[in-house]
């Protein structure tokens, strides 16, 4: 029980209550404007120099204090990506490719997309030429390098007609909608296009002296405003839908330790509008900033990340999903439907026994994440197998002479037969042309010809020849490198080239890839067209339309020409 003595002045009491409140409220004030003036995500005083600055003044002061900076080098890059661009699952953050789940170490040579990534310079290394901007880390990002080679040196706009597009459409290139060019252009995923502009802002800023001749239709010959009509509005609107997330926050941090650089426009939400916008004519105040509506930082929620990567996987595939806030829910569908908070809620990786497209939201506070979409192919390697032998064989179409299996080939001499079916790639090299026909029943392969098996999804774990009689003794071959029964072969776990010493018969293929057990059947000795195969004596074939009086072979037979 707790009582008050008799003596207790309430007024007094009022009057220290009051006391109270107001030292409490000075303090707040006192630590907010000490919070403003250490500058937005413990940038500190950097940017005191650009205080008072607006429009053309603000953007040559504030390319000073962001330039000179350190040069981390262009191999230096890659270990600046350790820092600047690591996904939560400790893989590469692909800025051009959704499907991608790169090590590190993954940048050496690619024939497609999802081979390995590159250093991406987003304002193309061509329009500037070389020195420190060439390492520049802020906009030499990491990109897939097979979409980064079809973006070529091509500007960033907005798609009409698409001429390309990365996996699920991520990426784009075509003709450009955006009013003002009408070239063509790499269109960024949604997700980073405002990325994409506070990184063009940072370029024209940093490097004010050096844009004016960059040109291609996006940066202007003077100074300022430094980027061309139709390139700015098009980036003002992306920064303004695209807004900075904590991904982008932690990069510009991450980059400010390697590089000793930050980007203006990532620690002031909407600076951009008081270099060329509605408030070009406002004096800029490093620590007392009153752009973007909520101050130094706009809290964001970061959206949701997929682990595995979205693809093709056999039987099932367990799915995490992530998000670099904390504290946020994170909700998400299966059926291809938009994420909302009345979804189903995320509470542990979950599985996938049939296709589905997933798609997830992160919330928090009320704030809601950009939307994530990733589609995960689910395949029955077992009913993979059944199909596979309820069709038989996959049939070569006429011979390796002139066509190839799924779908007819040219019937260039000088070209390579190849085709693709259930995955798995068969390419045979002709070689000499002396060398370019097949025996009646089997397929011959000479010295300087090649038989090369690939696949595209899964891996190689099986492999033997059906020999025919004449040829060297039957073998099983495990997919590496060797030599065994009078031919020698090269590869990985998913292809195998094979070449032989001397002619060998063989009637067809077996692998296995992921499980699956399939035949490849190589061609009879038909001709070209479906026309039977005809040949001379010294053993060549010869184009049934263009034989001259004399002997020739056909179904095993001596046949006359006169």
């Amino acid at each position: 029980m707790f009582t008050f003595a008799k003596s207790y002045n309430y007024k007094a009491h009022i009057i220290n209550m009051n006391s109270i409140r107001l030292t409490l409220a000075s303090l707040l004030m006192f630590a907010s404007t000490l919070s403003f003036a250490q500058g937005p995500n413990n940038s500190g005083t950097y940017y005191q120099n650009a205080n008072g600055k607006s429009g053309a003044a603000l953007k040559t002061a504030l390319g000073k204090i962001i330039n000179p900076h350190t040069n981390v080098g262009y191999d230096g890059l890659f270990s600046a990506y350790e820092k600047t661009d690591k996904r939560p699952d400790g893989k590469v953050r692909d800025w051009y490719s959704c499907t991608t789940k790169y090590n590190f170490s993954d940048h050496n040579g690619y024939k497609k997309e999802g081979d390995c990534y590159t250093r991406e310079h987003s304002v193309p290394q061509s329009w500037f030429g070389s020195g420190v901007i060439k390492s520049d880390v802020v906009h030499v990002v990491p990109t897939d390098g097979y979409v980064n080679n079809r973006r070529s040196n091509y500007p960033f706009g907005e798609v009409s007609n698409i001429t390309y597009q990365s996996n699920q459409g991520y990426s784009k290139l075509g003709s450009c909608k955006t009013e003002g060019y009408s070239g063509t252009v790499f269109e960024p995923n949604d997700a980073i296009k405002g990325d994409i502009a506070r990184i063009y802002f940072y370029m024209v800023t940093c490097y004010e002296s050096n844009a004016t001749g960059w040109g291609h239709d996006v940066f202007t010959s003077s100074a300022y405003p430094g980027i061309e009509t139709w390139a700015l509005n098009m980036f003002l609107r992306w920064s303004k839908q695209d807004p900075i997330d904590a991904v982008e926050l932690a990069r510009n941090s991450a980059v400010y330790e390697v590089q000793g650089n930050r980007n203006p426009y990532v620690d002031y939400p909407g600076l951009e509008d008081y270099v060329w916008g509605s408030k070009k004519e406002t004096a800029f105040s490093y620590n007392n900033y009153q752009g973007g509506g909520d101050g130094p930082v706009i809290e964001t929620v970061s959206q949701p990340m997929f682990s595995p990567a979205a693809g093709t996987y056999n039987d099932e595939v367990t799915v995490t999903l992530t998000t670099a806030t904390d504290g946020a829910t994170i909700y998400y569908t299966t059926n291809n439907e938009t994420a909302t908070e009345q979804s189903t809620r995320y509470t542990g990786p979950f599985t996938l026994t049939e296709t589905a497209t997933v798609k997830a939201i992160a919330v928090k506070d009320g704030t809601w994440s950009l939307q994530s979409s990733a589609t995960y192919i689910v395949k029955d390697s077992q009913s993979q197998g059944e199909e596979t032998a309820a069709e038989g064989t996959i049939a070569l179409n006429n011979d390796l002479y002139g066509t190839s299996y799924s779908g007819v080939m040219s019937k260039d001499d000088n070209a390579d037969l190849t085709g693709t079916q259930y995955g798995v790639t068969v390419t045979y090299s002709l070689g000499t042309s002396s060398n370019r026909y097949v025996n009646d029943t089997q397929t011959r392969l000479y010295p300087g010809n090649t038989l090369t098996v690939s696949v595209t999804d899964g891996q190689l774990t099986n492999i033997e020849f059906e020999l025919a009689a004449k040829s060297p003794t039957d073998a099983t071959l495990s997919a590496s490198t060797g030599a065994t029964a009078g031919y020698a072969w090269s590869g990985n776990s998913q292809q195998v080239v094979f070449s032989v010493s001397s002619k060998t018969f063989f009637s067809s293929l077996k692998f296995k890839v992921a499980g699956t057990t399939t035949t490849v059947s190589l061609p009879n000795g038909k001709g070209l067209n479906g026309q039977p195969a005809v040949y001379d004596l010294q053993g060549r074939r010869v184009g049934i339309n263009a034989l001259r009086p004399g002997v020739y072979i056909r179904d095993g037979k001596k046949i006359f020409i006169r």
